[in-house]
């Protein structure tokens, strides 16, 4: 990957707000997820003017939103995290710890309440309005960074064509409306933005790149949840509850950092099982960059703080210094700071995007003492 030259801060502002960088999805393989092609409530006229297909089937996809479309496979790449991981550990984890069979999805239509769960009846629940959040996020962190960051920096014959202009507005408003979850329900307009049910694959591949992201993100999250049951964490609770104690918050914190780092190990084990160590990456660092949505201070309350789970995930990745993983992180905490109405000072020069991010965590976190 290219090395990112030493700028100055008024051109590190203009690669990470207005644009430019390189194509991290060159990497990413396109995933041939399971499709069937249905008629989809357009107009004649409307026919004429796109090759869009819909890929919902109202008997195969339960649920109300578009990433209804992904949800067996978010079930398929859980099971199948790497090639012995159902018979090793999720089939023991039913039989001999009491874990619920099937993950409970909730759908109702709802702003986003929590990402995901497992309680004392060991049952992995994850909302659908936070998947729809999260696969907004995966497609405008994908998207905006290669088009609009790297791909213009690197590549000399690079166009900012209207047709491109017009799908950068939209990956914008996508995040736009994604962050807009967390706040309030609203119905996702696939007609004009981009979504995983309802979509030309010709002329956008990054629906289908994000897929595989959001696909890997999501895997992460459940076996971060998984975590809490095989390691014993929800028996820890169950005890509490029935001695009439609370755990201390210290005991909490622990479990957290202990069910990321069992999500990290077993995700990693099977990267190159279903997909490719790239994807996986993309997927754990952008679930764990749509975390930092969730709060204007950066502080976790009861689980680390998100800065500090990205900075875990990334220096355990090992990474190269000027991977475009540490970029994209380096967009998230820009798009942050931006929602929130921070200043993020950067030094003039740095060396890599390593070093951005770096510096940027220590910057937020002077912000939070």
């Amino acid at each position: 990957m290219a090395h990112l030259q030493r700028v100055s801060r008024e051109e590190l502002l203009r690669l990470l707000i207005l644009g430019r960088c390189h194509q991290l999805t060159n990497l990413l393989l396109h995933h041939h997820f399971s499709k069937h092609s249905y008629a989809h409530s357009v107009t004649t006229a409307q026919k004429l003017h796109t090759m869009k297909k819909s890929y919902y089937d109202s008997q195969a996809h339960k649920h109300t939103q578009p990433v209804r479309v992904l949800y067996q496979n978010l079930k398929h790449w859980f099971k199948n995290t790497y090639p012995q991981f159902q018979t090793e550990e999720l089939d023991k984890a039913i039989k001999n710890l009491g874990l619920h069979e099937e993950i409970n999805v909730i759908d109702r239509e709802d702003k986003v309440a929590m990402p995901a769960g497992v309680g004392t009846f060991k049952i992995i629940t994850i909302q659908e309005t936070f998947l729809s959040y999260l696969w907004c996020i995966s497609y405008s962190l994908l998207f905006i960074y290669d088009k609009q960051i790297h791909e213009p920096k690197i590549n000399p014959d690079f166009e900012l064509t209207d047709d491109l202009t017009e799908k950068l507005s939209k990956a914008h408003s996508l995040f736009k409306y994604g962050l807009s979850l967390l706040k309030s329900y609203n119905y996702w307009d696939i007609e004009d933005l981009p979504n995983p049910e309802y979509y030309d694959e010709l002329d956008d591949e990054y629906i289908e790149k994000a897929n595989g992201v959001y696909v890997n993100a999501v895997n992460f999250i459940l076996l971060h949840e998984l975590a809490h049951v095989s390691l014993g964490h929800i028996d820890n609770d169950i005890s509490h509850e029935e001695n009439g104690t609370k755990a201390e918050a210290q005991e909490i914190l622990d479990g957290e950092y202990e069910a990321d780092a069992f999500a990290f190990e077993r995700i990693v084990k099977g990267a190159s099982y279903l997909t490719n160590q790239s994807t996986v990456a993309a997927g754990v660092v952008t679930g764990l960059c749509s975390f930092l949505f969730f709060t204007t201070t950066l502080k976790g309350g009861d689980h680390p703080d998100p800065d500090e789970r990205l900075k875990i995930a990334l220096d355990k990745l090992n990474l190269q210094p000027e991977d475009n993983l540490w970029g994209v992180s380096c967009l998230a905490f820009k798009l942050w700071a931006m929602a929130t109405g921070i200043e993020l000072n950067w030094p003039p020069i740095v060396d890599t995007y390593q070093d951005l991010f770096n510096l940027t965590v220590q910057t937020l976190n002077k912000r939070k003492h």
